[in-house]
């Protein structure tokens, strides 16, 4: 992901503006020099006081994102958003929101791909049935995680692609971010087809049928949309499909996996 900005004032006015706007310009003021110097902590807690200020919440969320604060920053940069600001400004908000998401993204895949390693070094046979019975629901509960770890990816990468996508929309010359977007587009369709392949493994284990000559022709259609981002054409293409050929079923969990990436870019 390309850096990320913040918001510095060169002066505190003290003079002019309501109480509320004193507060921001002060956090703006003072908590520059803790950011620049890398405190990002004592920066977040100065500008914590008065993320009421689109500018000042701005800030926050960059403290707290530095800080691998991810969650956190992205409460943040949600309210950093105002018409007040302008469009330069709210494409700032929505490239580090963007870059939120997909570092959100980027720890859930890592913590599913730890999971699926200890699956591996987990034996269920020999002859210990204590053993064999504690592993057995270790698996389970390691599955289970590792599924909702996966819905997390496929939801965060989706709601980057959309925060980019946004930003873009404000600031079309954004170079930054439509270099981000590319990336995050990039892993979506990597992951979709991620999805396809263990489909075809389940398939191979248990022996399913193949899929029709026109199922097969649908799924080529899909696999070009995906291809080019447009997973909810993909998805309708396959959803259509199984009503008319039920042998699509087979790909159930490919659809579901272009579902979640779908309702998650539509997400407000």
């Amino acid at each position: 992901m390309r850096p990320i900005a913040y918001i510095a004032v060169l002066f505190l006015a003290t003079a002019c503006g309501d109480a509320q706007q004193r507060a921001a310009e002060r956090a703006l003021y003072t908590g520059e020099h803790p950011y620049r110097e890398g405190r990002f902590d004592a920066a977040a807690r100065i500008y914590a006081e008065a993320d009421h200020d689109a500018r000042v919440a701005y800030n926050l969320g960059n403290a707290l994102l530095q800080q691998q604060l991810t969650d956190s920053s992205i409460q943040a940069y949600i309210k950093g958003f105002s018409e007040e600001q302008g469009d330069s400004v709210n494409a700032m908000t929505y490239h580090n929101l963007g870059n939120a998401w997909a570092t959100l993204a980027l720890k859930a895949d890592t913590a599913a791909k730890k999971g699926r390693e200890r699956m591996k070094n987990m034996p269920v046979d020999g002859t210990d049935l204590v053993t064999k019975v504690r592993n057995i629901v270790m698996l389970d509960s390691i599955t289970q995680e590792n599924m909702k770890l996966d819905q997390v990816v496929d939801s965060a990468l989706a709601q980057s692609a959309d925060a980019y996508k946004n930003g873009l929309r404000r600031r079309p010359s954004d170079e930054d971010t439509r270099y981000n977007l590319a990336l995050v587009q990039q892993h979506i369709a990597a992951r979709v087809k991620e999805a396809k392949e263990r489909e075809k493994n389940k398939e191979k284990d248990k022996d399913q049928q193949e899929l029709s000559e026109r199922a097969k022709r649908l799924m080529q259609q899909a696999d070009s949309l995906v291809d080019r981002y447009q997973f909810t054409k993909a998805l309708e293409i396959l959803q259509a499909g199984v009503k008319a050929d039920p042998s699509l079923q087979q790909k159930q969990d490919y659809m579901n996996k272009l579902d979640v990436v779908t309702k998650a870019a539509k997400a407000k």
